[in-house]
C-alpha cells in the first residue's frame, strides 16, 4: 500500500460571519457578532530549540532537509506530501520502494545547503530540518515555517516523533503514540533479557562506520545505547559517534564482535564482499572477531537501522539476537521486520524483500 497523506481532522476556520444588516434578525442596538478567530487555521508547536513555530492546521506540502526524518514523515502518514527533500534514491533505495511518491519530490538540500530558489518553487507548508545543520538560517528569507528537530537517545527519539506528529495533526498523533509504545515495549523486552548478564558475558562490540578512513561509533551515542541494551559493551573507548581512530587503537581494544554499518562497504561492494575483503586484509584478518566469524553486517532499510532513525526499534532486537542468540532464540527477525513495515511504514514487505533488507542489500 502506498503512503497515506495526512488529512487533518480539524476544520479550517477563516473569517466566517459578515455583520448582519438591519432587518435580518439582529436586535436593534445589539453589538454585531465578532468574527470567529482565524487562529483555528494554524497551530503552534515547540521545536527542539524551544522555538514556537506557527504552522498551518492542514499540511499538504512538506520540505524535509533531514535525511532520516523523511522516513518519520512516511510513518506518520504524510510521505506523499513531501515535495522537497535532501534524499536521492541511491542514498535510501528502500524508502523509495516504501514511498514511491518521493520520486516526484525535488532534491533541493544537501546536508549543509539549500537551493532556495527551487525550495520556493516547491511551495512547502512546513520545513523540517536537523538542528545541527545551518539549513534554517539559509531559508529564513523564504518565510517557510521551519521546525528544527534532533535526538541523541531513545527518550528524545520519542519526543521527536511526537513533535513531528503535532505538526501533522490528529491522525499522525495516533500513529506517533503507537510507535512510541512499540519502542518502549521493545526496549523493555530487550533490556529485560540482558539486564542480569555479568560483565564477562557481555561481549565487547566495535561498530564500524567506515573502513577507509577508519571511523567508529563510541560512547554517549544511540549506538552505544543499543549495544548496551542488547547485552554488549562498546569496545570503542572514544566519546560520540563517527569518530576517526587508528588501527592500533582497534587492535588494543580487540573487540569480541565487529559490526559493519552499510556505510563501511568498500566502493560498490555488497556487505558479503566487504566481509570477504576484511577477512583477507592483513590487519583485520588478525583480529579474533574477524578470524572467528564474529564480524557481521548491520541491516539497512528505509534508513540505517543502527543510526538515528525510527528503525532503531528493529535494531534493538536484531542486536540482541546477534550478540546473545541463546537469549533471543524466539525472535524471528523476518517476521518482526515485515510486521514493522506493515504497521508503521504502510508497506507490506514480501519475505524475499525482508531477507534482502536484513542482508543490508538494496532492493532487487
Amino acid at each position: 500500500m502506498g503512503s497515506i497523506r495526512v488529512r487533518i481532522a480539524l476544520a479550517t476556520a477563516g473569517a466566517v460571519t459578515a455583520v448582519l444588516v438591519a432587518g435580518c434578525g439582529q436586535a436593534p442596538g445589539s453589538a454585531p457578532e465578532a468574527p470567529e478567530s482565524s487562529s483555528a487555521a494554524t497551530r503552534v508547536v515547540t521545536d527542539v530549540t524551544g522555538a514556537q513555530v506557527t504552522v498551518p492546521a492542514t499540511i499538504t506540502r512538506i520540505a524535509d532537509a533531514w535525511p532520516a526524518h523523511n522516513e518519520v514523515v512516511q510513518m506518520l502518514g504524510a510521505g506523499d506530501a513531501i515535495t522537497a527533500t535532501v534524499l536521492i534514491e541511491k542514498t535510501a533505495p528502500w524508502l523509495y520502494v516504501v514511498d514511491p511518491a518521493l520520486r516526484e519530490a525535488q532534491t533541493v538540500f544537501t546536508n549543509s545547503t539549500a537551493n532556495t530558489e527551487r525550495l520556493a518553487q516547491a511551495r512547502p507548508d512546513v520545513l523540517f530540518t536537523d538542528k545541527s545543520t545551518q539549513i534554517a538560517a539559509k531559508t529564513t528569507e523564504l518565510g517557510i515555517p521551519t521546525v528544527q528537530l534532533g535526538f541523541q537517545n531513545y527518550p528524545d527519539l520519542k519526543k521527536m516523533v511526537s513533535t513531528t506528529a503535532d505538526v501533522l495533526g490528529p491522525a499522525a498523533q495516533q500513529q506517533a503514540v503507537a510507535y512510541n509504545a512499540y519502542l518502549d515495549d521493545t526496549l523493555g523486552q530487550v533490556r529485560g533479557r540482558t539486564a542480569s548478564l555479568p560483565a564477562d558475558r557481555r561481549p565487547s562490540v566495535l561498530h564500524v562506520y567506515s573502513l577507509n578512513p577508519l571511523v567508529v561509533d563510541g560512547t554517549g551515542s544511540i549506538i552505544d545505547e543499543w549495544i548496551t541494551a542488547a547485552g554488549g559493551r562498546n569496545a570503542a573507548q572514544v566519546t560520540g559517534n563517527v569518530r576517526p581512530v587508528s588501527a592500533e587503537q582497534v587492535a588494543q581494544w580487540n573487540p569480541d564482535v565487529v559490526i559493519l554499518a552499510s556505510s563501511a562497504f568498500v566502493a560498490a561492494d555488497t556487505g558479503a564482499q566487504t566481509l570477504d575483503k576484511l577477512r583477507a586484509d592483513p590487519f583485520w584478518s588478525q583480529l579474533p572477531a574477524v578470524r572467528d566469524n564474529r564480524a557481521v553486517i548491520n541491516p539497512t532499510g528505509g534508513w540505517h537501522w543502527d543510526r538515528y532513525g525510527i528503525e532503531s526499534a528493529l535494531q534493538l532486537r536484531w542486536a540482541g539476537k546477534t550478540l546473545h542468540p541463546e537469549l533471543f532464540g524466539d525472535v524471528d527477525m523476518l517476521a518482526e521486520t515485515r510486521s514493522f513495515y506493515d504497521r508503521f511504514l504502510h508497506h507490506p514487505l514480501t519475505e524475499a524483500e525482508a531477507r534482502t533488507m536484513l542482508a543490508a542489500q538494496d532492493p532487487q
